[in-house]
């Protein structure tokens, strides 16, 4: 039997936070968290703008390396799909836009 594709997404999204607590330096993985907590209430509050304010600190914190470890941790929000949805693209144009803010340019 085929598993739930949203199922199998959200168990690879815990999997792979719980990786990255493992990984991440304990002020990058609440910088990640915070980051979680403002992308789940844009999402909540659709139409909100996301608006996560970077102290200089979490700027310098916010390196290339975790700006991909935080798109691959949010593409697991969705499940895969021949398309990308709305949602998925909402969620990449969020990312960019934390990387901007934090000084770095998307990819």
């Amino acid at each position: 039997m085929n598993k739930d594709p949203y199922l199998a997404s959200a168990e690879q999204f815990v999997l792979y936070l719980a990786e990255l607590q493992s990984t991440l330096d304990p002020e990058s993985y609440e910088l990640l968290l915070r980051i979680l907590k403002g992308t789940n209430e844009a999402l909540v509050h659709r139409g909100v703008e996301l608006d996560i304010p970077l102290s200089p600190r979490e700027r310098e914190l916010f390196t290339p390396e975790f700006g991909d470890r935080l798109r691959k941790l949010l593409d697991h929000l969705n499940p895969n799909c021949d398309c990308p949805d709305a949602e998925s693209e909402y969620l990449r144009q969020e990312v960019e836009a934390i990387a901007r803010a934090s000084g770095m340019t998307a990819q």
